[in-house]
């Protein structure tokens, strides 16, 4: 009879040993998820700038803060970045000519590093204002555009000289 106690009891404290390593198995998983929607940083651009195909324009002068972040002031052509922390962000845009607010709540996709809001776009309700932005796909871009209007892109001027000298030979 002894014996089976023993085998008994050692049963369950190898069933206990078992429910409570599964257990710290099933807290550290679930600490692990919850530290990657919390703590996960993002990337924010906040653009200002018109449409290619001048569907909207860009904003004379707003304001423009991201949660509880400092605001910044941005003028046509601007775009500047936020560094954020989680899923869930308030922006809130102060537009300088009209007095207007606007305030709006975005999710950002677990997986997205970066994403560009059009605030022209949000601004006018133009669907969608928050994109996901790529730094390959904006160079391919700006490659088949081409430089802007009066300006020269580095690739077209060649090698710097300076003036009474002869350039270097190619080399080989």
């Amino acid at each position: 009879m002894n014996e089976t106690n023993r085998a008994q009891g050692a049963l369950k404290q190898g069933t206990r040993r078992l429910i409570v390593r599964g257990s710290l198995i099933a807290v550290y998983i679930l600490l692990m998820v919850l530290m990657i929607f919390i703590g996960r940083r993002h990337t924010i651009l906040i653009d200002n700038r018109d449409a290619p195909d001048g569907s909207y324009r860009a904003i004379n002068g707003m304001e423009v803060s991201i949660d509880r972040l400092e605001s910044s002031e941005y003028y046509p052509g601007d775009r500047d970045k936020a560094l954020v922390q989680g899923q869930k962000h308030t922006i809130k845009i102060n537009i300088f000519d009209n007095n207007q607010t606007i305030e709006k709540t975005f999710t950002v996709p677990l997986w997205s590093d970066m994403l560009i809001i059009s605030v022209p776009k949000l601004v006018a309700g133009i669907e969608p204002w928050i994109e996901p932005f790529t730094v390959a796909e904006q160079i391919e871009a700006a490659q088949e555009s081409g430089p802007p209007a009066g300006e020269m892109s580095f690739q077209s001027l060649g090698p710097v000289v300076p003036e009474g000298t002869e350039p270097a030979p190619p080399s080989p």
